[in-house]
């Protein structure tokens, strides 16, 4: 037999290549990016693993080997019948080293051979007949030669653009309709296939009924085959608008031990250092059987000591920043009571109360946290630092009054600081009506905002309604400019300004004039009206109009972070009618840009970033901390200039002014301007004559007139 011959024994039937395209899956792009992962380099194993595994097979680079060859060979079958003959010889073009024809001779090299054995001459056939006879003895058809170590490979770049066309023209789009035997290796199909699954779509599904132990279903099936195959089939799954589940993909156990890690701090209960709401109690500590505790019902329902916390808090409910304050200061000494005193809250003694004063003086490090901390945190602690003496007053007062609303409820049989807070010397809350502005600081102050809005907004100032340099910045400061007239203007408290309502504004006819008026809801619920002038009723105008231009306007689906529901003239109801287009509970100042989208956890404990939200407020609103921010940025921009005043000052007095400034600077110039103090307390919203008297300084001023009647004698 003739070497020639011998080599047709060895390779594959001549015309076969068809019949092996026709049998095999239909390309996919997944074909094409292993074979371009080959081109750039990257080993058989890893590209293999990476694309075609999930198919199924032996774990065996020789497998990997034939199975590169058949791919080569229907691409080039696929390729000659589109007519793409060009684009198939360069992308399937390999370097001598390549797998699937590493160690073979080159054509050349394989004629001399068989030459040298005397048994044929190189004219005893014709190139073709040479080529075609060495396609069958090294099983190559289709498959691009092996060439001469001296010849050059087609450039990477231009290897792989063929690709990219070849992966265009040939490949087939995926369907969820698409049998599994067009995507996976025949044994793993069949053993599919006997479970009921034929397509895409019944794999998708029956991963997501079962869950990730779904391959136990599927006799012949192992995990990791399992785990490579759902790999695979995700981002298929995806694209296709079809996705598989985490509970598909990750075991049950898995997906609650996420949870309960991301979730460990709020349901985690525990005796210790520890916010209300994540506290445990034990039964020798919750105040059942407390010394003070009476054994008739109480009018709060409460049955241990935190539960009447809780009811005492509900109180003030429509009240959130005084709920805040006390329920702050009750959190503390109630988690005192029991891990300092070991103690029922009911059990609390006089004695008691004088330790508590010592230990808010300087508590402990480990009762400390150094930065803002998220109740949720595992860091977070009740107190961040010790109590100044107004904060000691404030915190044992707080006590008092909710052991004496207990004692009053029915809960308790005595108060154990009615007789401790009457004798604490400690100094008493006031107002420090210096705490304001003078004309000159007023001055540089708008003198600064000025200066800012020449560089944001348009070229004729404030009164100019022509395109902003800036525009964002130009609201902005449109908005803190309001701020600063309505607080100069009115005396408004800040929490007053952050929840006013464009509803509250309305005209009013005076002695035959009109007049501005706007309602808000003050300290302790009272309602109160305070004049705006139109200047100021100008700048309202324009900042909604910037509202609008933000897009802000009434959002039912979003979230109602506002501290009070809107104060206007006729209801405070949010569901009253007036509410539904949200043009009663506009804010009449807003935020001027869109929430920013925040990471949270879905269902699954899985973190997402949320993008579907465009406010953070249903109307608008801002937190009354916004706004104090951005005067902050204001003031701390005046004081860093203020030497450059004419003439030059402290910018110290900048640096400590707040909000609360603006209120002292009103009332301090409505009383030098003689304004009489009932009206004043009228405007200001105080609750007693005594307090508005500080800016008028009768005492004092009687004192000065008296005084000046003295005569200086000469020494």
């Amino acid at each position: 037999m003739s070497t020639l011959e011998r080599g047709r024994s060895r390779g594959r039937p001549p015309g076969s290549t068809a019949a092996v395209a026709a049998s095999h899956a239909q390309l996919r792009l997944h074909h094409f990016s292993f074979l371009r992962a080959l081109a750039e380099g990257v080993n058989l194993r890893s590209a293999w693993e990476r694309y075609m595994a999930f198919a199924g097979g032996p774990d065996d680079e020789r497998h990997f080997t034939a199975q590169t060859r058949r791919l080569r060979q229907q691409i080039a079958h696929a390729a000659r019948t589109q007519g793409l003959v060009a684009e198939a010889t360069a992308a399937l073009a390999e370097p001598s080293s390549t797998a699937a024809t590493a160690g073979l001779p080159t054509l050349a090299d394989w004629i001399n051979q068989c030459c040298a054995a005397g048994e044929l001459q190189p004219d005893d056939r014709s190139e073709a007949e040479w080529l075609e006879a060495y396609r069958a003895e090294f099983g190559l058809d289709g498959t691009p030669l092996p060439q001469p170590a001296t010849a050059a490979a087609p450039p990477r770049a231009a290897q792989l653009a063929a690709l990219n066309r070849l992966a265009t023209a040939l490949s087939a789009p995926p369907a969820l309709d698409d049998t599994l035997a067009q995507w996976l290796n025949p044994p793993l199909a069949t053993a599919l296939h006997g479970a009921g699954l034929l397509t895409l779509r019944d794999l998708v599904d029956f991963a997501n009924v079962h869950g990730a132990r779904w391959h136990r279903l599927v006799p012949g099936l192992g995990a990791v085959r399992a785990q490579r195959l759902l790999e695979w089939l995700r981002p298929l799954a995806a694209d296709l608008k079809h996705p598989l589940r985490e509970t598909a993909l990750r075991p049950a156990r898995e997906l609650a031990l996420a949870r309960e890690g991301a979730l460990r701090v709020v349901q985690d209960r525990r005796l210790g250092i520890v916010p209300l709401e994540r506290l445990a109690v034990p039964p020798e500590l919750d105040g059942r059987h407390g010394t003070f505790r009476l054994p008739t019902p109480n009018v709060l329902g409460a049955q241990t000591d935190l539960q009447a916390i809780e009811a005492w808090l509900r109180r003030y409910a429509m009240s959130p920043r005084t709920h805040a304050s006390y329920a702050r200061e009750a959190e503390r000494f109630y988690l005192w009571c029991l891990c300092v005193r070991r103690k029922p809250l009911s059990s609390v003694t006089e004695e008691d109360l004088h330790a508590y004063r010592g230990f808010i003086a300087h508590p402990p490090g480990d009762w400390l946290q150094p930065r803002q901390e998220s109740r949720s945190s595992e860091h977070w602690r009740p107190f961040r630092g010790p109590l100044s003496a107004l904060s000691q007053r404030h915190a044992l007062t707080v006590v008092a009054s909710m052991l004496g609303a207990l004692m009053k409820a029915g809960y308790l049989g005595a108060n154990a600081a009615a007789g401790v807070t009457p004798h604490l010397k400690l100094p008493r809350p006031g107002i420090d009506v210096r705490r304001s502005f003078d004309e000159a600081q007023w001055r540089w102050l708008m003198q600064c905002w000025e200066a800012l809005y020449r560089e944001a907004g348009a070229p004729g100032g404030l009164a100019d309604l022509g395109p902003d340099a800036k525009p964002a910045r130009a609201r902005s400061l449109r908005r803190l400019r309001l701020v600063l007239e309505l607080g100069a203007t009115t005396g408004l408290r800040l929490i007053e300004l952050a929840t006013a309502r464009l509803s509250g504004l309305r005209r009013e006819q005076f002695d035959g004039e009109t007049v501005w008026m706007l309602e808000v809801l003050g300290k302790g619920h009272r309602r109160r009206s305070v004049p705006i002038y139109d200047d100021i009723k100008a700048l309202i105008d324009r900042h909604q109009a910037d509202m609008a231009a933000a897009g802000i306007g009434h959002e039912p689906g979003a979230p109602l972070r506002t501290l009070l529901t809107p104060s206007g003239t006729a209801r405070t109801d949010t569901d009253d009618v007036g509410m539904e287009d949200g043009a009663g509970g506009r804010p009449l100042i807003g935020a001027l840009r869109a929430a920013v989208p925040r990471w949270q956890l879905d269902q699954l404990g899985v973190p997402t970033l949320e993008r579907g939200r465009r406010q953070a407020d249903r109307w608008g609103a801002l937190e009354p901390s916004a706004l104090y921010q951005s005067l902050k940025r204001l003031l701390r921009h005046a004081g860093e200039r203020a030497h450059l005043a004419e003439p030059p000052l402290d910018g110290s007095d900048f640096a400590g002014a707040s909000t609360h400034w603006l209120r002292h600077f009103f009332a301090n110039n409505a009383a030098a301007d003689g304004v009489l103090p009932v009206a004043l307390m009228g405007a200001m919203g105080h609750a007693d004559l005594k307090t508005t008297s500080l800016y008028t300084r009768p005492e004092q001023q009687f004192m000065l007139r008296e005084l000046a009647k003295v005569r200086r004698r000469g020494g």
